[in-house]
């Protein structure tokens, strides 16, 4: 089994839901704990938190847990800046790195799981999950691409790698809806809160 990094971009402004999306409440924790917890779950050898905007809160919320995290004085210019900050750290072993995002907390270990076994079985270098035809994230890259990813520029992280070697991507249609949800707007977040409150929604636990 090829070892895995998963790093977590937790960087971000949230422009679009005009307060840190990654702090807010969720359950007994934040949306960004909730998604860690999962991430912790699952059978990722390494954890690599990005930091950015709040980065003394984010951060607490990860070493709390014993995660690792690397600061990105360059947050403001884009996500690809916290991709590149995070590949920093990758471990030389790790032949597979998965990029996730801090506002995806329905997203199920499970889930994290499927995406690495079929990552490691498959020849293609990029594994994708899809939910209904739609594609979503996390994203999974072989090691291969680390120096392109690192290379990548603006706020669209690694989507102009993806557009050039689509010959080499595995598309794993995936029965989570997580993979599609994200936290933009101030509805999006009560639409989540209101599926927690009705025991829908099951996540792993904090340690």
């Amino acid at each position: 089994m090829k070892k895995v990094t998963t790093i977590l971009l937790a960087a971000g402004q949230a422009k679009r839901m005009g307060q840190l999306k990654q702090l807010l409440p969720l359950q007994s924790s934040t949306i960004m704990g909730v998604t860690l917890a999962n991430i912790m779950a699952s059978n990722t050898d390494e954890i690599i938190v990005v930091t950015g905007a709040m980065a003394r809160n984010t951060g607490a919320i990860a070493r709390k847990l014993g995660i690792k995290t690397v600061y990105n004085p360059r947050y403001c210019q884009g996500m690809s800046t916290s991709m590149a900050k995070g590949l920093e750290k990758v471990n030389p072993d790790s032949e597979l790195i998965m990029i996730a995002l801090a506002d995806q907390p329905l997203i199920k270990p499970a889930t994290y799981n499927m995406l690495m076994n079929h990552a490691n079985k498959s020849e293609k270098g990029i594994t994708i999950p899809f939910y209904r035809g739609k594609k979503g994230n996390p994203i999974v890259f072989h090691r291969r691409y680390l120096k392109e990813l690192a290379g990548s520029t603006g706020d669209i992280g690694g989507r102009q790698l993806l557009k050039r070697n689509p010959e080499d991507i595995l598309k794993l249609e995936v029965d989570d809806r997580g993979v599609i949800a994200n936290i933009n707007t101030a509805a999006d977040y009560e639409n989540l809160l209101q599926l927690f409150k009705e025991g829908s929604i099951q996540i792993a636990k904090e340690n």
